[in-house]
Order: C-alpha cells, then sequence, then structure tokens
C-alpha cells in the first residue's frame, strides 16, 4: 500500500484485547505505516478506556472522527507517494467498518451485515466535503485464537460459527458471566440464588421468559439458545466488557 497515507484500525470497545492482536498482524506486513485505533461499539460498555472511543449511531460523532483523521494526517511525516490523504479502513469482522464509513460519508455507501466476513474486496469512498479518501478492506480474523479466544469471537459473531467448534460458545458465555458477572445474571433471570444454576437450567429460565414452546407443549431449549445468543450480542446482559486472563 505505497500510496496509502494513514490506517485506521477499528476494534470493538467490548473486547479491547483484540487491538493488540490486530496490531501485531498490522505491523507485520506494514511495519512503516502509521496506525490510528479507534473503538467503536462504545454505547455498549460502561466506560472505554480510550478517548477515541465513538458510537457510530450518534450523528456527532461524525464531526470528532472527521477532525482527530486530519489531526493524525497532520502530524505525520509522508513522502510524496504517501501524501495523498487516503486511510484504509481496517478491522476485524463486525467490528463496525461499514458503520464508520456511512457515518462519515453520510450515505450507505458500505453494505452492513451481521454476518462474519462477508467484505471481499477493497472500496473507495470520498468523505464530503473534505479532501479524505476511505479504502474499506475485508475484516481480520485473528491468526491464532485458543479456545477461550475463539469462543468469546464466535459469541460476539466476530468470527463464523462450525459444525465442529471446539467449544460450545453459547454455554461459554453463560459461565462467563456466571463467573464475571454474577449480579447481572442473577437480576436479569430474576433469582435470588446462582448457586443451582446450570446452564440447562438457564436455557429452561429463558425459555419459559420468552414463551419459546415447541409444537408438543415442550420447552424449545433450542431456541432458548438462540435466543441467548442474540441476547449477548444487543448487549441486554449490561455494558459488558469482556476480558480474558
Amino acid at each position: 500500500m505505497p500510496f496509502i497515507s494513514l490506517i485506521v484500525l477499528l476494534t470493538d470497545s467490548r473486547v479491547p484485547l483484540l487491538e493488540s492482536l490486530y496490531l501485531r498482524e498490522i505491523k507485520k506486513r506494514w511495519p512503516q505505516k502509521h496506525v490510528l485505533s479507534i473503538f467503536t461499539k462504545a454505547d455498549l460498555v460502561e466506560k472505554s478506556k480510550s478517548n477515541t472511543a465513538f458510537n457510530l449511531f450518534q450523528p456527532s460523532a461524525r464531526h470528532k472522527i472527521i477532525k482527530l483523521l486530519k489531526s493524525s494526517l497532520s502530524g505525520l511525516k509522508l513522502n510524496p507517494r504517501e501524501n495523498t490523504n487516503s486511510i484504509v479502513v481496517m478491522g476485524g469482522a463486525n467490528s463496525g467498518k461499514s458503520s464508520f464509513i456511512n457515518l462519515l460519508v453520510k450515505q450507505q455507501k458500505a453494505k452492513r451485515t451481521a454476518e462474519p466476513g462477508t467484505t471481499r474486496g477493497i472500496s473507495r469512498h470520498k468523505i464530503p466535503q473534505t479532501n479524505l479518501l476511505l479504502y474499506d478492506c475485508p475484516g481480520f480474523f485473528p491468526d491464532k485464537a485458543d479456545k477461550n479466544l475463539a469462543a468469546l469471537l464466535q459469541l460476539l459473531n466476530f468470527l463464523p460459527t462450525t459444525p465442529d467448534s471446539a467449544i460450545n460458545y453459547s454455554e461459554w458465555g453463560f459461565n462467563y458471566l456466571l463467573e464475571k458477572h454474577p449480579t447481572r445474571l442473577k437480576n436479569w433471570i430474576n433469582l435470588a440464588d446462582l448457586n443451582s444454576l446450570d446452564y440447562y437450567s438457564f436455557l429452561k429460565n429463558i425459555a419459559l421468559k420468552y414463551k419459546l414452546i415447541e409444537k408438543k407443549g415442550e420447552l424449545s431449549l433450542g431456541r432458548a439458545e438462540e435466543k441467548f445468543i442474540n441476547l449477548v450480542r444487543k448487549g441486554e446482559f449490561g455494558r459488558i466488557t469482556w476480558e480474558l486472563s
């Protein structure tokens, strides 16, 4: 990318550990390029640790981001070939790249989709009333992910799931909430005591709460599991930062 002036790395604020993973991958390929880290989905966490965190569905974020991009570019020492005001937008799957571009160009230029890994090629977009050009490229997938990281990425829809996944990421998510955020879980299912709660009884609670019933009148635990996954992805269990030890 000899003509690129700046790389913008987008990271979901809920999983800040991904920033270092993706930065390492970028630096392997383009060690001389400056990288500006921006955290997305700031509305889904209590408080971001970064001053470059934004809610991309808040119109006021547009001016702040453009100001940040211009400020970052003005501080770079670029050779004539790089001095193009061209910015490539990178990030993990479902990190908010399309929403980021659509906010800045004020149109639905980049296609948003819930399925990770759907951006195949590179597209070019101009930010109106500026001389800035954005290039959207396919999302990253971590080069190496252990079972816990893979389960987390699948749970939050950052990594495609397969039938032979090494771990049930839905059950992993339940156990994470039970260990790290028991009060949130207790309040959500309205239980006084979590000591007897296991994954199976938790799914039964969800099925009863949302009236997920099979034709024979039995509780649908399969649909309850799907419901739990969607609730986590929408942030219904509160503003949680997911961290791995």
